[in-house]
């Protein structure tokens, strides 16, 4: 049912102008088919963040002004947005669809822009273009959500991150370690890639301001043969923006839907500090979200 919130009424003699609010019923839906409102923090709508299934909460409000007659009564007002009422009653999830936005994350190092993700099927040519060069053959069927390629300063040259459709399961483990997600790292110039794995993290650390959360630690495996690299780590957090920016010397850069946070730590020192800017709901927008169904399927 649609609300109506009278916000202002204004006698005006022979009439009265009632500025109301309409706002219709939350309707969700997956896929295209509208379905009962879940619990957003409930493990179902979890799933369904985690899983990156496609599904929308919409709500339409409009504000109008409406001249009663006078006498005024709420009768003869009702009876004036009757029509209204009817067209908002007959929305449906197909009112709402619009084009995704293709940009799934914008990620910033140092206050540089360093990298875009995308899903694979709206990832720009230029990209795939770049990691087929450095990996001839790769079948890029495998990848789900792949990243432009970023100069990453710690390993020395150009990296696209993608996350693998084989790693697209619940609770997933490397060597018994629970973890969060991964994700593999295509090293361009040495033409050789590891994997990087998201674990969950209990440790607190000198250089993370006290009142943010720690999400996560990364750790890396599948190292190529033949590819060096450094003994680094990365701590993934949330927390207020103008405590980060001011924490990391960090531009005031935050997303419309998100902000999140990361540090990059070699020899026990930060040497790179990272913006996770969601300018929409996402795949990668809700950390908190993701993080707390993984726990579940994890039993932790």
């Amino acid at each position: 049912m649609t609300s109506i919130t009278i916000l202002k009424t204004t006698d005006e003699g022979d009439c009265t102008c009632v500025v109301v609010s309409l706002a219709s019923e939350e309707i969700f839906s997956v896929e295209g088919e509208e379905l009962t409102v879940p619990e957003r923090a409930g493990e179902y709508h979890q799933n369904l963040h985690t899983n990156r299934v496609n599904h929308n909460h919409n709500k339409r409000t409009v504000q109008l002004s409406v001249i009663v007659p006078n006498p005024y009564s709420r009768e003869k007002l009702d009876a004036l947005l009757e029509g209204t009422l009817e067209e908002m009653a007959e929305i449906v999830p197909a009112d709402f669809v619009h084009v995704p936005e293709q940009i799934q994350e914008k990620c910033f190092v140092n206050g540089g822009h360093e990298k875009h993700f995308y899903h694979m099927n709206n990832c720009p040519d230029s990209v795939k273009e770049e990691l087929l060069a450095a990996f001839p053959g790769y079948d890029l069927t495998t990848i789900a959500l792949i990243s432009s390629s970023a100069y990453h300063a710690v390993t020395e040259e150009s990296v696209i991150s993608a996350f693998l459709v084989e790693d697209d399961v619940a609770a997933l483990t490397h060597n018994g370690t629970k973890l969060i997600t991964k994700c593999r790292k295509f090293c361009l110039t040495s033409k050789k890639f590891y994997d990087r794995c998201y674990a969950f993290c209990d440790e607190t650390f000198s250089f993370i301001p006290d009142s943010c959360e720690i999400m996560g630690k990364s750790y890396h495996v599948n190292i190529e043969t033949g590819l060096e690299l450094p003994d680094f780590y990365d701590i993934y957090f949330s927390g207020d923006a103008e405590v980060v920016q001011t924490a990391f010397d960090l531009p005031e850069l935050v997303g419309e839907e998100s902000t999140y946070y990361g540090v990059t730590v070699v020899n026990g020192a930060v040497t790179r500090a990272k913006q996770y800017c969601y300018d929409h709901a996402g795949v990668f927008s809700d950390w908190q979200g993701a993080i707390a169904s993984k726990k579940l399927e994890h039993n932790i």
